[in-house]
């Protein structure tokens, strides 16, 4: 049996394991933004049930309803989906008459992407499911909380996509 030693630093509170790792606080950070996206994911998932679409589907129908108009590169890169994926959640969205693609002027190649009437017509039970499952995720927290959270997050993903982008 392998045991673990872990040596903190005075007055931190943090340390690292023999490795250089960071010990369970520092680590635990990740699985923490791991399980409250898997958790939000899930109580929006069960909230939209109803309409048939699930959270990607939600966000590609918003994100699109934003920008009206641009192609599946565009949305592919405004809601950090695969083409490849998006390209299904499209056709599925199309099937369904809430998507609509149209030839772009120009370039044979591209597509033109909108909302379509109906669409209109379940943007705002969306975003009430969105505001609802916003409302509990972040219940008892004040407004500067929020606020800082939230601040907090865009640089974890700024912080995240430069990364990826460095990698990949």
């Amino acid at each position: 049996m392998h045991t673990l030693q872990v040596r903190t630093n005075a007055g931190e509170g943090a340390g690292t394991c023999e490795d250089g790792s960071p010990t369970d606080r520092i680590g635990s950070t990740g699985f923490s933004f791991i399980d409250a996206g898997r958790l939000y994911a899930r109580r929006l998932e069960q909230r939209s049930r109803e309409l048939k679409l699930d959270p990607t589907q939600c966000r590609a129908l918003i994100v699109l309803a934003q920008n009206q108009g641009i192609t599946q590169q565009r949305l592919a890169e405004l809601t950090a989906l695969d083409p490849a994926a998006l390209g299904r959640i499209l056709d599925r969205l199309e099937e369904r008459k809430l998507v609509k693609r149209r030839p772009r002027a120009g370039d044979r190649r591209a597509r033109s992407l909108s909302v379509t009437q109906e669409a209109t017509a379940v943007l705002p039970i969306i975003w009430g499911l969105i505001t609802e499952s916003h409302v509990a995720a972040l219940k008892g927290l004040s407004t500067r909380e929020r606020q800082v959270l939230m601040k907090a997050l865009e640089r974890v993903l700024v912080n995240l996509r430069l990364r990826g982008e460095a990698v990949g």
